[in-house]
């Protein structure tokens, strides 16, 4: 769901005719909401598991079967995937309680988790949008204010650097860059 950034409904849908495996990884078709169709690219450390649960599964040669089933249905539902997510977050947050804050981790904050994270790697905000499948870029914009975190650790690093707090280390730094006294 994280290399995808997928909602959980389209993780179900997923049939293996929906994926073409290459040799840097797979790409997904994906039917998202409103029938819309996009094809996300997943990294060779995805697509190498995912290859390898088709073909244990046994249904590499047929195209119409769901990717994940449950133990009762060929298609797995999202409530089904909702009770697996909680059953990993508590175990997490067991063994690394410090990585989380208070309340509920849904499925979906996967795909929150993605976004916010191309963002901070740079990646435009329209390819985000495509990348998601979202109509609008009004509906991508909430990323933008998520990351805030990362413009303000931006601007401290940019802050140290630029206006040390030490008077000592300024003044090494004016008389070796020969600035003149009136910019201090």
């Amino acid at each position: 769901m994280y290399a995808s950034g997928a909602r959980a409904q389209e993780i179900c849908d997923l049939t293996v005719g929906n994926v073409q495996f290459h040799p840097k990884g797979a790409t997904l078709n994906i039917t998202g909401k409103g029938r819309k169709s996009r094809r996300i690219g997943i990294p060779i450390a995805c697509a190498t598991p995912l290859k390898k649960y088709i073909e244990h599964r046994k249904i590499s040669d047929k195209p119409e079967r769901h990717i994940f089933s449950s133990q009762t249905h060929e298609q797995m539902s999202v409530s089904c995937i909702e009770g697996i997510f909680k059953k990993y977050i508590t175990v997490a947050k067991k063994e690394k309680p410090s990585m989380f804050l208070a309340g509920s981790y849904p499925p979906h904050s996967m795909r929150h988790t993605t976004a916010s994270h191309m963002l901070e790697a740079g990646v435009p905000l329209v390819v985000i949008k495509n990348f998601l499948g979202h109509a609008s870029l009004q509906s991508t914009q909430i990323y933008a204010d998520i990351s805030q975190d990362t413009v303000n650790r931006h601007l401290k690093e940019w802050n140290e650097k630029w206006f040390p707090s030490n008077i000592d280390e300024r003044k090494t730094s004016q008389r070796s860059n020969r600035i003149p006294d009136f910019l201090n």
